[in-house]
């Protein structure tokens, strides 16, 4: 499994998404699915996918699927299909 492929896999648990959701289109706050809550538990998925910390200042900085994508290179991992 691509990087990529195990960061879509850590959103759609972490949200809990259908497969038919553009995971490109996603942003904090606009879904019912990603809340405050969703966002903790996404961000737990993602820690254990890649094996990361991140912290509250960085989790401020995840507000979409771009930016998370960005976040994970800031913390070493290269993230490709």
């Amino acid at each position: 499994m691509s990087t990529l492929e195990a960061y879509n896999k850590a959103f759609k648990n972490g949200l809990e998404l259908e497969d038919d959701v553009v995971l490109e289109d996603m942003k904090l706050g606009e879904s019912t699915e990603w809340d405050s809550i969703g966002h903790m538990t996404l961000i737990a998925e993602i820690e254990d996918a890649f094996d990361v910390y991140i912290d509250s200042d960085e989790m401020t900085e995840f507000h979409s699927y771009q930016s998370g994508i960005a976040l994970l290179q800031r913390l070493g991992v290269d993230i490709q299909s």
